[in-house]
């Protein structure tokens, strides 16, 4: 239960962190290449037991591992835009109603029971995200942005079959190990990519931006870290919905109380029925 509440808490902070970078109007790309770079720290520091790369490489789990930090740091980017344009509800919602992808996964691929809860859960869901991107043109939501979360629930979906597969086939003793490749690997992409930046348009470095990589990366690598823990003790399709379902009232309530953001009344239906939709999910009967 520990692992579980220190879960939501890192990833429900992922959140706030990308919305106060967007506000402070920081470098998207210097925070989470940093973010990588310490979270990558955390795995090398906390443990002795971390492999040399060639000794990785025989590891079963080590193609899936660079394959989760390709999409680690696509969804983070993705985070970083939707909950600077989208805002910090919507972007919590997309992403945390994600946990539709591998409850799926856990029916067809891990042998998860099936509930009728969970199949009515399912459609409540799909009916939700339409009443929580509705838009007349007056919302404060343009529809250009509608994108962002929509690309996000896939991404986050697909991280969290990965983090599942990999659990589930892959890791006993080595979860660190595992996690510390994937941080490696989205790191090595950062820093291409940071590079490119700063050589072709001239940028620098900003310590603001880098100060906000270091709690990014902190409260990654307690997100993954936690969560994959968690995996041992509940079925996927039991993990996911309690953990989203939290995510998205803690970041609902930040969203109003701290960013002011303001949602048409069809809006946040949507988002009660998904909140509904995700405990139907997880209710084991």
């Amino acid at each position: 239960m520990v692992y579980l509440i220190l879960s939501i808490l890192s990833s429900t902070l992922i959140i706030v962190s990308f919305k106060i970078i967007g506000l402070r109007k920081l470098d998207e790309l210097q925070a989470i290449t940093i973010n990588y770079l310490v979270a990558a720290a955390y795995g090398l520091l906390l443990w002795s037991d971390i492999p040399s790369f060639p000794e990785m490489m025989d590891k079963p789990w080590f193609n899936l591992s660079l394959l989760t930090g390709l999409f680690f740091i696509l969804v983070f980017f993705l985070f970083a835009l939707s909950a600077d344009k989208a805002g910090v509800t919507i972007t919590a919602v997309a992403s945390k109603m994600s946990v539709l992808i591998p409850v799926m996964a856990g029916f067809l691929l891990f042998s998860d029971t099936v509930y009728w809860t969970k199949v009515l859960g399912i459609l409540l869901a799909i009916a939700s995200f339409y009443l929580i991107f509705k838009t007349d043109g007056k919302t404060s939501i343009r529809m250009k942005f509608i994108i962002l979360p929509l690309l996000l629930f896939l991404g986050s979906g697909i991280n969290d079959t990965f983090l599942k597969f990999a659990e589930h086939h892959f890791l006993q003793n080595d979860t660190h190990v595992f996690l510390t490749m994937v941080f490696s690997t989205a790191l090595v992409i950062g820093v291409l990519l940071l590079g490119y930046k700063l050589i072709t348009k001239k940028t620098k470095l900003s310590v603001p931006s880098m100060m906000m990589g270091i709690l990014l990366g902190s409260f990654n690598f307690g997100n993954g870290y936690f969560l994959i823990k968690s995996m041992a003790y509940f079925q996927s399709s039991v993990l996911f919905p309690i953990v989203n379902v939290s995510i998205v009232s803690l970041s609902t309530l930040i969203g109003l109380f701290v960013f002011g953001e303001r949602l048409k009344w069809i809006n946040w239906i949507g988002i009660i029925l998904a909140i509904f939709a995700i405990l139907l999910i997880s209710w084991r009967m």
